[in-house]
């Protein structure tokens, strides 16, 4: 029988001040923690985007120009599903659940599976970050050395040159293999899944494949070579534009690994836990937060994923200064370049020996 985790109680008034600093700013200014027209004029525009781009695919069918199609095709999936659906799957894109329901159903119309991935996300990811064997996200692999005190192999030595590489194709293995693993193993986090959800989740598989693949195979002068080259090309740029915004937020060569004791209690409370295994990135970088959806205000979305990721840029100074007041380590990196270093520095210093 596994051991139920638990955290220790607040050891100071940290959070209950970030709470009550956090509702002060929305009531004082009348706003609600969800988003509003701009997250709408958001999605609207990435839409239209990402709409037009595809169809330039069928509009350059004869031009090497198709190919330049696909690679812009691959981040605006990212950017659409990390702007739009992850702020619905925490159920504050809109105060309105069946809008929420439409927004994280673009997530499934690009291939990746919402259900899974809400569940994968909530109920692991942001209750565990940084957990071993308890975040999802969190996967320790023979072939990368993430953890300092992990099986250490002769290649390690060298993951900082090829883990790069292995990144090119992390969308691939979220939509055709991830996918599937967590649907039909049904992990701990998946326990009871309706039957409408294995029905969503074949009709939407199959949406995504007669789109990307089917449709400008029948319907284009692209011969399948050409469609499964530019297919690949989406995937390369998708999977480095995500592994942009996941990957210096989490594991970077000043993040804190935790495993918890062996009766189940965890080192830290429940919001030191968020602080202290969570960076910031880039956080004065208005450009970064819009096409990141956030994502580099990540302390403040660890610490209240129930408010809409427009709001950040205004609620990270109020959770800067609380955690310097109350002697807590802020992570931070200046900028985007600086995150993804560390990110590097972490794959080079844990391949030695």
């Amino acid at each position: 029988m596994s051991v139920r985790i638990k955290f220790p109680k607040e050891p100071d008034s940290f959070y209950k001040d970030a709470c009550k600093e956090v509702n002060e700013y929305f009531k004082l200014n009348k706003l609600h923690k969800y988003g509003n027209t701009s997250l709408i004029i958001k999605y609207l525009i990435l839409k239209t985007i990402f709409i037009a781009t595809y169809i330039s695919i069928y509009y350059f069918q004869y031009n090497f120009l198709v190919y330049v199609a696909f690679l812009f095709l691959g981040p605006l999936c990212i950017i659409l599903a990390i702007n739009i659906s992850h702020d619905a799957v925490h159920g504050i894109a809109h105060s309105k659940k069946l809008v929420n329901a439409f927004f994280a159903m673009q997530m499934d119309l690009i291939g990746a599976n919402s259900y899974t991935w809400k569940k994968r996300h909530q109920i692991g990811h942001h209750v565990f970050p940084n957990t071993l064997e308890k975040d999802p996200d969190l996967t320790q692999s023979v072939i990368v050395k993430i953890l300092p005190n992990s099986i250490h192999k002769f290649y390690h030595k060298y993951q900082h040159i090829y883990v790069p590489f292995l990144y090119s194709i992390y969308t691939i293995n979220w939509i055709y293999i991830r996918d599937f693993k967590d649907f039909f193993s049904k992990k701990s986090f998946l326990k009871k899944i309706p039957t409408t959800e294995y029905i969503k989740f074949i009709m939407f598989k199959a949406f995504y494949i007669s789109l990307f693949i089917l449709c400008p195979i029948y319907f284009t002068s692209l011969s399948i070579f050409q469609v499964v080259v530019g297919n690949i090309l989406l995937h390369v740029t998708a999977s480095y534009f995500l592994t942009l915004a996941l990957v210096p937020s989490h594991v970077s060569e000043n993040s804190i690994f935790v495993r918890p004791a062996a009766d189940g209690k965890m080192p830290y409370s429940w919001s030191h836990h968020q602080i202290i295994t969570t960076t910031d990135f880039a956080t004065n970088s208005k450009s970064t937060t819009w096409l990141l959806g956030g994502f580099n205000h990540h302390i403040t979305h660890h610490l209240f994923p129930n408010v809409s990721h427009i709001h950040y840029p205004k609620l990270t100074p109020i959770i800067k200064r609380l955690v310097v007041k109350y002697g807590l380590r802020y992570n931070h990196e200046s900028s985007l370049f600086k995150a993804y270093i560390a990110h590097y520095n972490l794959l080079k210093n844990n391949g030695k020996q």
